[in-house]
């Protein structure tokens, strides 16, 4: 059937080509035309006037004359090109062959045809073109079910089109298309016949519009007749919703598709959710406006039957190389229940959230960065339907300006922060704070160095400045108002500032005891700016039971001086322990000594206070806000110490002989071996083979590190760590009354293969106690009995995950990037409230498909020894232990289902559940979110398009319940 086939073609077109050579006045055929690159241009019209012929008589000058007055003359005639020519040659190529009708001009291409004309590109399993009419033609093939086996697919600049036929014309840039599918951004464009009038217009007969990418997409919209203008618009008449292929009953009188690749202002649709305690509501109806090429707005609105709403107003800005960030301020009138029911409740609250990043490109050595998240301490607690709101209880805000002068070793940096506890409903202003540093200069060192460096070059002087405002208030003005504090006086009493001047020494000394220990010296002294002294008081109550000590601070600043001294050894000791399997314990031991010596230059500021009817009295400075007392030991703790602070840090690891990946081959290991029967093999003759295996004895210590040659060639160390860190710390006061040592703090951690996380930490106070529970001048191991003092707090936690690996390593880290891209978006960081909804409103793009099963868990054991309890004659310990634990498993390939919650043992109780089942419907996503124990329970169900411009096309269903009201 092949051999027939090609006779059949060969023989027609070598009688083609014979015939076009003998018409060489009616067609000028290139030499150059072949299946591959084949232009067009033989097809142009050729011109009937023919040209003069070559003279027949030759000329013979014997005299070879040149004027060289004369000048060459240019002939001026030239063919004028046809009005119906191309302006670029049209090239093509086939798989197959390509067949010429000379006389119809054309040429038909068979077998993955492919012909490009300036930005055009055609690919076809057929292709017809037609010179005459600058005409192409693309046609599909079937198989013997009536399937397509390929698509005609054309490119023009951004466009794109499948189609099962095509026509289009070279000159008008006019076509007719059937069967044609087009991609508009996210928007897929199925038409049974579209006709395009322009570059960027076109009219279709039969349109589907779908976000799926399927040939037979799972949904969209139907239209008979709609106007497509490119990456801009789409406008149809009637228009229904189909899904598989089933029509649905509900008819709009018109259709309108924003094709728009870019921003586009338009109304942001809203979604219809409830509230146990709102009633029924419109969630996020708003709209978007585009300012310019760098801002613009976004304004949305909440509104509930119980009369509840909200209003968010979001700008966003960006100016390439320059800045960029976002902002959001939000009003919120909550209302629950109706009035006259005993849990009505009525607030108004505000949000403001901020962020700006500035470019160092722009202007180097200056940065000016913003981070602001402020509320009323209400405003979380009643966004509805979002519990990872509600239970956010502190917020956080800085603003910082940085200068830095290049070549020049200082820098200038000013900020303000703000933070802010909605339980206590207490807010912190520090503004304005300045920061002033001169990087460490070394006054002694040589411009021009020769050799090493001396010691005393290498004393370096910085200085640092600093100044602080602190302002602290409670965010109701009613408080202050009902207690006869004015507002204003209220803000003047909480604010404090003041200044530090700080000049650190630092020396670099060499090693001593052969370079085994190192040497750090260091000194400091700095002075301090207050800007009020405080005074305390001893009061009694009119009853004359209860004792109050008052304290009363004054404007009178003060300058309160600091100077340290300190000296610092360290050193690292290692021991190896080597096993019977040849493997080897590592350990690794970091004591560290320093003495420092810090003397009290603040004397003249020091004052005492009675604090109970016994007379005893405790001393302060006036200048520290209050006094300082040891919670374990109830001793004053002075500002003057000259001590030693001593830290002992360890680390264990095994070095385990593994077998090597690639280990050596035996041939190599006998080659190695064979030199060892020289001795024998020397002795010649008969007696050498009867001694084939001899080895003298001076060959033993040969043949031991040849083995262990042989062994290190075939195996390797691994390290593995069994304990990364344990060890304790402790200091000691030598200017201490008393109880001169400070508690015993122990620790230890570890991660046991590569999985379970373990942190432990104890304190103990290396003393006796008496009757009372108070620590008395006794160390703990006097009298014959070893212990390390009492126990005041410990701490123990453990985690540790799994999951299976990803069936897609590569398709895992795109997912994670796209994460970790949209959770790093500026515009989405600056205000976590849209972050969060984002998360909630989007559980699909979260949740990991690729992933069969993961699995975390983690546990926390907590003891604090409270105050001693006269009547009881005990401590009032508190022991605290939970776990978290979460997880999530493919159910099948499309489903998954994931738990999170909290258990706490104290209680034994659940602390909150949430879970969530979802399910990738390939061009869809669908998510069921219910959490039925906690403080804020709810229950949410969301399907809708993973395509953001159907974003708001979408079934949403929410319950939320305040204070663990039931479903």
């Amino acid at each position: 059937m092949r051999k027939f086939r090609r006779n059949y073609i060969v023989v027609p077109l070598l009688t083609v080509i014979i015939i076009i050579t003998a018409m060489r006045g009616v067609f000028a055929l290139p030499a150059d035309v072949d299946k591959e690159g084949t232009n067009l241009l033989f097809f142009a019209r050729q011109d009937t006037v023919e040209l003069p012929g070559r003279d027949t008589i030759p000329v013979n000058d014997s005299l070879n004359r040149t004027d060289t007055t004369q000048k060459p003359v240019i002939d001026s005639f030239s063919l004028k090109l046809s009005k119906d020519t191309l302006s670029a040659p049209i090239e093509y190529s086939a798989s197959d062959s390509v067949v010429g009708l000379v006389e119809e001009k054309t040429i038909i291409l068979h077998g993955k045809a492919k012909t490009s004309y300036e930005d055009m590109e055609l690919t076809a399993p057929i292709i017809e073109l037609d010179q005459t009419k600058n005409l192409v033609r693309a046609k599909t093939t079937r198989d013997s079910t009536g399937e397509l086996t390929d698509y005609a697919e054309m490119k023009q600049g951004d466009n794109q089109f499948k189609s099962e036929n095509m026509e289009y014309n070279f000159k008008t840039m006019r076509g007719l298309t059937k069967g044609t599918i087009t991609q508009q951004g996210e928007m897929f464009v199925h038409s049974d016949i579209v006709k395009k009038v322009d570059e960027n217009t076109m009219y279709g007969l039969g349109t589907f519009f779908t976000t799926c990418n399927l040939d037979h997409p799972h949904f969209g919209f139907r239209a008979k007749r709609a106007k497509i203008i490119n990456k801009k618009l789409a406008v149809t008449g009637a228009v229904r919703p189909e899904f598989d292929s089933v029509p649905v009953p509900i008819y709009l009188p018109f259709g309108f598709y924003p094709l728009y690749q870019g921003r586009h202002a338009g109304v942001l649709a809203p979604s219809v959710e409830t509230n146990d305690q709102m009633g029924l509501g419109l969630s996020g109806l708003g709209y978007y406006f585009v300012l310019n090429d760098y801002w613009d707005v976004q304004m949305q609105g909440n509104i509930y039957s119980y009369g509840s709403w909200s209003v968010d107003v979001r700008p966003t800005y960006r100016k390439i190389y320059r800045y960029q960030g976002s902002a959001s301020f939000g009003l919120q009138h909550t209302r629950r229940n109706f009035r006259g029911d005993p849990d009505f409740y009525k607030v108004n609250t505000y949000q403001l959230n901020w962020s700006h990043s500035s470019d160092q490109r722009s202007r180097p050595g200056t940065s000016f960065n913003a981070s602001v998240n402020a509320s009323s301490t209400k405003y979380n607690e009643n966004v509805p339907n979002s519990n990872l709101v509600n239970f956010q209880n502190a917020l956080g805000s800085s603003i910082t300006y940085t200068k830095n002068w290049q070549d020049k070793p200082y820098n200038l940096s000013i900020s303000a922060n703000h933070n802010q506890v909605n339980v206590s409903r207490i807010t912190t202003i520090s503004f304005p704070n300045v920061a002033f540093n001169v990087n460490t200069l070394y006054p002694f060192e040589r411009k021009e160095a020769v050799g090493s460096k001396k010691w005393y070059e290498q004393l370096g002087v910085g200085y640092q400045f600093n100044l602080r405002n602190n302002l602290s208030f409670y965010d109701t003005l009613k408080v202050r108002e009902n207690r006869g504090v004015s507002w204003g006086k209220y803000l003047l009493d909480t604010t404090r500032w003041g200044a530090t001047n700080s000049i650190p020494i630092t020396l670099s000394l060499p090693p001593i005891l052969g370079g085994a220990v190192n040497v750090s010296p260091s000194v400091s002294y700095s002075f301090d700016v207050i800007d009020r002294r405080t005074n305390f008081t001893y009061e009694k109550t009119q009853s004359g039971k209860d004792t109050n000590i008052a304290h009363s601070p004054a404007w009178n600043p003060g300058i309160r001086q600091r100077a340290s001294f300190g000296l610092g050894f360290n050193t690292a000791l290692f021991g190896k322990f080597r096993l019977n399997n040849g493997s080897q314990l590592r350990h690794v031991a970091r004591p560290n000594i320093g003495l420092s010596y810090t003397p009290d230059l603040s004397r003249k500021e020091w004052k005492t206070v009675q604090v109970n009817e016994r007379g005893d009295r405790v001393g302060y400075n006036q200048l520290d806000p209050n006094p300082y007392l040891n919670p374990y030991t109830n001793q004053f703790v002075s500002k003057r110490f000259a001590g030693m602070n001593f830290s002992f840090d360890n680390n264990l690891e095994l070095k385990k002989r593994v077998k090597k990946k690639n280990p050596a081959t035996d041939d190599n290991e006998s080659a190695d071996l064979s030199s060892l029967h020289s001795p024998a093999d020397s002795l010649g003759g008969k007696d050498s083979a009867n001694l084939a295996g001899y080895v003298p004895l001076d060959s033993l210590s040969r043949i031991d590190s040849i083995e262990l040659a042989r062994k290190s060639d075939e195996t390797e160390f691994k390290k593995i760590r069994l304990i990364e860190g344990f060890g304790f710390n402790t200091a000691y006061n030598f200017y201490a009354d008393s109880l001169k040592l400070s508690p015993l703090n122990v620790y230890f951690r570890t991660n046991l293969f590569d999985k379970i996380n373990i942190n432990a930490g104890a304190t103990f106070v290396p003393y006796k106690l008496n009757q009372f529970g108070m620590a008395i001048k006794q160390y703990a191991w006097e009298g014959g009995k070893f212990g390390l003092g009492s126990f005041t707090n410990a701490n123990v936690s453990l985690s540790t995950s799994f999951q299976s690996k990803p069936k897609d390593p590569e398709k895992e880290k795109k997912r994670q990037e796209a994460i970790n891209n949209t959770l790093n978006d500026p515009m989405l960081q600056a205000d976590q409230q849209r972050l969060l909804e984002y998360m909630r409103t989007n559980p699909a793009e979260f949740v990991d498909f690729n992933t069969p099963w993961s699995f975390n868990i983690s546990f926390q054991l907590s003891y604090y020894r409270g105050a001693y309890d006269l009547l009881k004659s005990k401590w009032a310990n508190t022991i605290t232990s939970s776990t978290m634990f979460g997880g999530s498993f493919n159910l099948t390939e499309k489903w998954n289902f994931s738990v999170n919650g909290g258990y706490d043992f104290s209680t034994m109780k659940l602390q909150t559940v949430s879970t969530s089942i979802s399910r990738d419907l390939h061009c869809w996503q669908m998510s069921i979110n219910v959490s039925p124990v906690g403080m804020y329970r709810y229950f949410s169900f969301t399907i809708s398009p993973k395509a953001g411009v159907l974003q708001d096309l979408k079934i949403n269903r929410n319950r939320s319940f305040y204070n663990g009201r039931g479903y």
